[in-house]
């Protein structure tokens, strides 16, 4: 079970602790297609696109963060809105909204 379904269930602190963590303790690669972040937090690698990012649950509605290790980039193919590039080092926050079923990006540089 990932942390991300964890809050769904209310058995994770929203900011985080030792035992209930909300970052990901790895990396993960851009996986040039959609990306399943386990965590609210994820440092992700890479230069390989992002065609979409999977839903934590069915009544997930909120914000997955990225922290860009590499410059990938993300695309319109699946459930992101706009189309964009990260930048290495400044935060990348995708906020979903279920009734147009899309990810929001925080920024598209």
């Amino acid at each position: 079970m990932s942390q991300v379904s964890d809050i769904q269930k209310q058995q994770s602190n929203p900011f985080g602790s030792d035992q209930n963590r909300i970052t990901d303790p790895t990396t993960r690669a851009s996986p040039a297609g959609v990306i399943t972040p386990t965590y609210l937090h994820t440092v992700v690698s890479g230069t390989n696109a992002i065609t979409g990012i999977t839903v934590p649950y069915a009544s997930f509605q909120g914000t997955l963060t990225f922290f860009p290790t590499g410059i990938f980039t993300w695309t319109t193919a699946t459930n992101i809105a706009v189309a964009g590039t990260a930048v290495v080092g400044k935060k990348l926050e995708f906020t979903y909204n279920p009734y147009t079923s899309k990810f929001y990006p925080s920024y598209v540089a």
